[in-house]
């Protein structure tokens, strides 16, 4: 915001020391990874369990790699990304809107937290910066509710209290499209 406020820096790229501290805790606290896996080999997963009719996730090499195996790598300056490590289990979300939700964990990818070029992805941003905000309602389409217990495993895993969640139902155009701000009129006077 122009005004400034209590919670900034408001823009994400001079936050990103901050989203690195968290991601760092996070693997040290063992509720992430390190992952240097290549993006030629993730494609070769994905391709190969599309072939064979499995789900898209990501096979955890990266878990197996020795403490020693992984500084070195580290140290060499090899590019990796930082991996959620989703835990055995199940998530119960509370939805406001849809009651109790329940997320088999066995079904959820390790996320990418952290890019390999030092930038976070979304998920990793969005709890941080709505905890460090103090946003205490999430109301958002239901097109996020999958992501929803990657979000509250997060913010467990940071020692954060997860905020109260609603998923709202798409507005959709006359012609069933999803109403989009990049296409179109999206003012409420010209509904």
């Amino acid at each position: 915001p122009t005004k400034g406020g209590p919670h900034g820096p408001y823009i994400q790229s001079q936050r990103l020391p901050i989203y690195k501290e968290h991601a760092e805790k996070l693997v040290e606290c063992g509720h992430a990874y390190r992952c240097f896996c290549t993006p030629e080999r993730l494609s070769n997963l994905r391709a190969s369990q599309t072939r064979h009719g499995e789900a898209t996730m990501y096979d955890r090499a990266c878990l197996g790699l020795t403490e020693q195996e992984i500084a070195e790598r580290v140290a060499r300056g090899d590019a990796h990304t930082i991996r959620l490590k989703i835990p055995e289990g199940k998530t119960v979300v509370k939805d406001l809107l849809r009651g109790y939700v329940q997320f088999d964990h066995a079904g959820i990818d390790d996320q990418v937290l952290m890019k390999s070029d030092g930038y976070p992805t979304y998920h990793l941003a969005n709890v941080i910066d709505d905890h460090a905000m103090e946003i205490s309602h999430v109301i958002r389409g239901e097109e996020w509710l999958p992501s929803t217990p990657k979000h509250v495993i997060l913010y467990k895993a940071l020692g954060f209290q997860p905020p109260q969640f609603a998923h709202l139902g798409l507005l959709l155009n006359e012609d069933r499209t999803k109403l989009s701000k990049r296409q179109g009129d999206v003012a409420v006077e010209d509904f």
